[in-house]
């Protein structure tokens, strides 16, 4: 129970020190402190959960050991892999590190939306995905969910492109309801 304890108050800790920031607040808009303060909550609630659970055991040695316990007391989790040799796929290395060099250096001008659903697709092809209904499916609603979740949500600021790039990106930020 000692690390869920140790942790939880440090959690708790860390909470208050979050609820110390100082900034100008805006209506309407998460602020800084946000994000900090929900991750500290669900940790601090985590920790409480498994003190109970840990307390309410009908036997310490019921086999039910959680993570913490577990690296406190050294105990690999991890069930043992069998072991086959990795095989080797260069051309997919390549193609990989080539779609990320692309993505880099495109992102500017193309901006985040498109760029981004390219790559995704391109990954999903470069890994061996064949269904082309799905790699769409997967490249187009993982580029907006990602966009959505940048600049609505965490308002982190990202390119939209120039010209008729930017003309798409502004669009759909409209469509969202991205200011």
């Amino acid at each position: 129970m000692a690390p869920y304890i140790l942790v939880g108050v440090a959690g708790a800790f860390l909470f208050y020190t979050a609820t110390q920031f100082e900034f100008y607040r805006r209506t309407g808009v998460l602020g800084p402190d946000f994000w900090p303060k929900l991750i500290l909550v669900l940790l601090v609630i985590v920790c409480v959960y498994e003190i109970a659970r840990i307390a309410l055991a009908q036997s310490p040695d019921d086999g039910t050991a959680g993570i913490l316990e577990n690296i406190a007391q050294g105990v690999d989790t991890a069930p043992a892999p069998e072991f086959s040799p990795p095989q080797n796929q260069p051309l997919r290395l390549i193609s990989g590190m080539a779609a990320t060099l692309a993505y880099v250096a495109l992102v500017a001008t193309t901006g985040f939306f498109l760029t981004t659903a390219v790559y995704i697709a391109a990954f999903l092809l470069i890994g061996g995905y064949r269904k082309t209904k799905i790699i769409v499916a997967m490249s187009v609603g993982g580029a907006l969910l990602l966009m959505f979740i940048f600049m609505k949500l965490v308002y982190v600021s990202l390119p939209i492109g120039s010209g008729l790039f930017g003309q798409l990106t502004i669009l759909l930020m409209k469509l969202m309801g991205i200011r």
